[in-house]
């Protein structure tokens, strides 16, 4: 008996993408071309998700799937999703064993080139966006780039960045050392990361992987990790 059929309140495909988009969006009015575009875009879409070369080779790997050129498709495919779904319920019926979650090789550090990129992007959209809607009212006929163009969702995107992310902070330059020392600190939080109410016990714990490329003695005691 498939999933479906035993859900009341899924019925067909539709109203699978409907309520699957009322989780992702609570507060948005449920729409299934809506829907199908959100999902298409955080997961199938290469302009908005990438694995990158390294996140291709390990899916790939860990799901055991038939190797590929790296190059080829670099977002999931519909293949990859059936393939985390068998292994999830292997995992649950004792017949694989899960992966851990603190060892290093399960981990990617993010570089501040990687996040000052994504907020790059984030400004590049703004910036289409903004664009599109001048062209929409305009006589395209008389207007120029530069009337279209605007840079400030750009710079205010990457301002934001800098002065008020979570990762983001003054650099101790009280002695080179210090300031090594700031710029190697890792951090398991920020966005896409932990939470300091959700961090617990096992992610502040030392790992086995650790030693040798983490200090355990630069890690703070307090809420942050």
């Amino acid at each position: 008996q498939s999933s479906i059929d035993r859900d009341p309140l899924i019925k067909d495909e539709i109203s699978a993408l409907i309520d699957i988009y009322s989780r992702l969006r609570p507060g948005d009015p449920p729409n299934a071309d809506n829907a199908r575009k959100l999902i298409n875009e955080m997961f199938f879409d290469p302009q908005h998700y990438d694995l990158g070369k390294v996140g291709r080779y390990k899916v790939n790997r860990r799901l055991e799937l038939p190797s590929r050129e790296v190059g080829e498709n670099r977002a999931l495919t519909r293949e990859d999703i059936v393939a985390i779904i068998q292994r999830i319920i292997m995992v649950n019926n004792g017949q694989d064993t899960p992966d851990d979650i603190d060892h290093l090789g399960n981990r990617r550090i993010r570089t501040v080139g990687e996040l000052v990129q994504n907020q790059f992007r984030i400004g590049l959209v703004r910036l289409e966006r903004v664009a599109r809607e001048r062209m929409s009212i305009v006589n395209l006929e008389m207007v120029t780039p530069s009337a279209l163009v605007n840079i400030r969702p750009v710079v205010s995107a990457v301002k934001e960045f800098f002065g008020g992310s979570q990762l983001s902070q003054f650099m101790d330059q009280t002695n080179p050392l210090a300031e090594i020392t700031n710029k190697r600190r890792l951090s398991a939080m920020g966005p896409g990361g932990l939470s300091r109410e959700r961090a617990g016990f096992d992610v502040r714990d030392v790992h086995y992987s650790h030693y040798g490329r983490i200090c355990p003695i630069e890690t703070p005691e307090g809420p942050n990790i």
